[in-house]
């Protein structure tokens, strides 16, 4: 996702577009979280939305563009470069000309004027006109701005007109909205029916590894897992596990799972397994091993204490606390606490 300048030394990597995919529905989801209208740019790590409809809840626009750009900080790691203007072609142009921690807003008074002084390739010509217009002397779109729409028109046709707006900071595009995915499952029909809890699990790991390759590709996590049990001549079951932070992987997920999955009382052959995930949250940044409070390592070990008290109980599952005052006899100096 980065551009480089070649000197001849360099190598080149291909793309992981995985990740180029999870990185942008990151992108997209936070910006979520600040209004549902936002759109995907052509690139992956470019976006839009409309600021308009939060002017009640952010009367002050400064402090709305630097709550943006920390919580996509948080998000991904990267400080934005944002553009405010009156369309999604301005706010582009804006935006390619502004830096991290210095937004670029063109007011819709000055668009025109902000427009004049940048050349024409900034518009998106295809080479004829690109040429013709060149060939007339027209290199900057306020020479384009000077002439009138209807001579415009009558010299470049009908089609070029949506140029001749643009120049003018006009643009009529709409831009189809994102919609975060609220769910995402995967479920496999068992033929013949399967009564046997080893291919049962094994069929659930199955459709776990399929559902964190949906989540992974779209940059998501899933804070809650239900697993539907179809039976045949018997009611469904459903298994439900709960997560203390949004998980991704295949083994998170069945781990979440497996132990419910053992303890289900499953009375008649299964004829289909179905796995959900819900809650779905951007995918959590975690570097196991790092005491980083926010890599997620507390959340780590909180869930896996949960998993293991809900299998072997709570009384099982406790916390050792030394007692520095206390006598030096282990059962004196060591005091027991639930986890």
């Amino acid at each position: 996702m980065g551009a480089g300048r070649g000197r001849g030394d360099e190598s080149f990597q291909p793309v992981d577009e995985e990740a180029t995919a999870r990185v942008r529905q990151s992108l997209l989801l936070t910006l979520h979280h600040f209004t549902p209208d936002v759109a995907a740019g052509e690139v992956p790590g470019c976006a839009f939305l409309r600021l308009d409809r939060l002017v009640l809840r952010w009367p002050d626009r400064a402090q709305l563009l630097v709550a943006i750009s920390h919580a996509l900080d948080v998000a991904i790691h990267v400080r934005p470069a944002i553009g405010v203007a009156s369309s999604v072609f301005v706010s582009k142009i804006a935006a390619e000309r502004a830096t991290a921690g210095a937004p670029v807003a063109v007011e819709p008074e000055q668009t025109r004027a902000y427009l004049a002084r940048l050349p024409i390739d900034v518009l998106p010509l295809d080479d004829d006109l690109r040429e013709y217009l060149e060939l007339l002397g027209l290199k900057t779109i306020g020479r384009l701005q000077a002439i009138s729409r209807p001579a415009f028109r009558r010299q470049f046709g009908l089609k070029a007109l949506d140029i001749y707006d643009l120049a003018l900071g006009t643009d009529r595009r709409r831009l189809r909205a994102w919609r975060p995915a609220v769910r995402i499952e995967a479920s496999e029909p068992l033929e013949p029916p399967v009564d046997n809890t080893e291919a049962l699990q094994f069929i659930a790991r199955a459709l776990a590894e399929q559902v964190s390759a949906s989540l992974l590709s779209q940059g998501l996590g899933t804070r809650a897992i239900r697993i539907t049990l179809n039976q045949e001549s018997a009611p469904a079951l459903v298994v439900e596990a709960r997560f203390a932070y949004p998980v991704t992987t295949a083994g998170e997920l069945f781990d979440g799972i497996r132990p419910r999955l053992l303890r289900a009382s499953i009375t008649a052959p299964l004829e289909r397994i179905t796995l959900r995930a819900g809650r779905l949250e951007p995918a959590y940044v975690r570097q196991p091993g790092l005491l980083v409070r926010r890599d997620g390592f507390k959340e780590s070990i909180a869930d896996a204490v949960a998993r293991l008290q809900e299998e072997y109980g709570p009384s099982l599952v406790q916390r050792a606390e030394v007692r520095r005052d206390a006598a030096p006899l282990p059962d004196h100096r060591i005091l027991w606490k639930p986890a």
